[in-house]
C-alpha cells in the first residue's frame, strides 16, 4: 500500500500542514477571528493563539492530546478547533469528552472558585457526517433531561461541523466550510474569503513553506521506517528474554533452546500487537472491535501485515476492511 505525497498547492485548509501554516502565519490572528465570527457568531478582539497545542496526561502512562488550534479570549472563553478528515465518527463524542476534561483540569489554580472557569467551545470540522442527518452544524450542550426548559449553563459548547451538510447553518458558514474543504479560488465567494484565499496562496508560494512541507514528509517517512525497525528489534529482544527465562526454568539445554525459540516468536507477536495499538492510538483510530481483534490474533504474518496497514493508511474504514480480510 503506497502513500502518495500530495503537492503543496493541492492542500486544503482541512489538511493539518496548511491549517497550521495559516494559523501560525502573519495573518493567523485575523484568520482565527474569521473562524470564530463565522462559526460561533461572535466578534472577538484580544486573543492569544496556540497552534498544535500539546497537553500531557497526568503522568507518562496517561494519554495526552494535541489540539490543532487553541485560542484564548482574554481568559474568559477558550476555543479548540479540530479540522479532522479521518477520526471514526463513533469515537468523536468520547474524544470530545476527554479533550475537554484534560483541558478543564488545568484551568483552575488551587483555591480558585468554579465560577472562574472560562467558557469553552470545542469545534470539530469534519468532511464526513458525524450523525448521518446531513446537518451542517450539530450543537451539543448539557441539559436537564427531566426539565429540558431549564437552562443548564456550564459554559461548555461543542460544535460538529459537516462541510458538505445541506441542512441548517447560514450563508457565511456555508461559504467558509466550502472553502476550508476545498481551498481554491472559485470557493472564495465573499470579500473575506477572497482575502483568505490570497493569504493561503501566498503561503503555498513561499520557499520556506515548501521546505517545511518537504521536511514534514521526510520526517513522516522516517517515522514509518523507524517504527518498522524498532518493532523488529523490540520483538527480538523481548523474545530472547522470554525464551532464556523459560529455558532456565526447564534446566536443560534443549529446554533453553526450545524456550528461546518459542519466546522469540511469542515476544515478537506481543510486540507487534503493542506497536499496532500504539500507532492506532497515535492516529486516534482505535475502536473496541479492532482492539479485540488485535488482542486475539496470534499469527505473526497476519500481525506484520496489519502493522504495515496501520502505518501506511489514514482511513479508519480502510484499516477495518483490511483487518477483516
Amino acid at each position: 500500500m503506497k502513500v502518495v505525497k500530495r503537492k503543496l498547492e493541492e492542500l486544503n485548509l482541512m489538511d493539518d500542514f496548511l491549517f497550521f501554516e495559516a494559523v501560525s502565519g502573519e495573518k493567523g490572528e485575523w484568520f482565527c477571528r474569521l473562524l470564530i465570527k463565522a462559526i460561533c457568531q461572535r466578534d472577538v478582539n484580544d486573543i492569544q493563539i496556540y497552534p498544535q497545542n500539546m497537553i500531557q496526561g497526568s503522568d507518562t502512562m496517561r494519554h495526552g492530546i494535541r489540539m490543532d488550534l487553541y485560542v484564548d479570549e482574554s481568559g474568559s472563553c477558550l476555543y479548540d478547533f479540530e479540522p479532522d478528515k479521518y477520526t471514526d465518527k463513533k469515537m468523536l463524542p468520547k474524544r470530545n469528552r476527554y479533550y475537554r476534561a484534560l483541558l478543564d483540569g488545568r484551568l483552575l489554580e488551587a483555591g480558585e472558585e468554579y465560577d472562574k472557569l472560562p467558557d469553552m467551545w470545542t469545534i470539530f470540522i469534519l468532511t464526513r457526517d458525524p450523525f448521518g442527518k446531513d446537518r451542517m452544524c450539530y450543537t451539543i450542550k448539557n441539559k436537564i433531561i427531566e426539565e429540558p426548559d431549564i437552562q443548564y449553563e456550564d459554559g461548555a459548547v461543542s460544535l460538529f461541523l459537516y462541510t458538505k451538510g445541506t441542512i441548517g447553518g447560514n450563508s457565511q458558514l456555508t461559504q467558509l466550510l466550502n472553502y476550508i474543504a476545498e481551498s481554491k479560488e472559485e470557493n472564495a465567494v465573499s470579500e473575506e474569503l477572497k482575502e483568505l484565499h490570497c493569504y493561503v496562496t501566498s503561503i503555498k508560494c513561499r520557499k520556506e513553506v515548501g521546505v517545511r512541507y518537504m521536511k514534514s514528509w521526510e520526517l513522516e517517512k522516517m517515522w514509518r521506517r523507524e517504527a518498522r525497525e524498532e518493532g523488529l528489534a523490540e520483538g527480538r529482544e523481548l523474545g530472547k528474554r522470554i525464551g532464556i527465562e523459560e529455558g532456565r526454568k526447564e534446566g536443560r539445554e534443549e529446554g533453553r533452546e526450545e524456550g528461546r525459540k518459542e519466546g522469540i516468536g511469542q515476544g515478537r507477536v506481543e510486540t507487534l500487537k503493542e506497536m499496532i495499538l500504539l500507532i492506532l492510538e497515535h492516529k486516534e483510530k482505535q475502536c473496541d472491535e479492532m482492539k479485540e481483534r488485535i488482542h486475539q490474533q496470534k499469527d505473526m504474518d497476519v500481525l506484520e501485515r496489519w502493522l504495515h496497514i496501520v502505518i501506511e493508511s489514514d482511513s479508519t474504514e480502510e484499516i477495518e476492511e483490511q483487518f477483516r480480510d
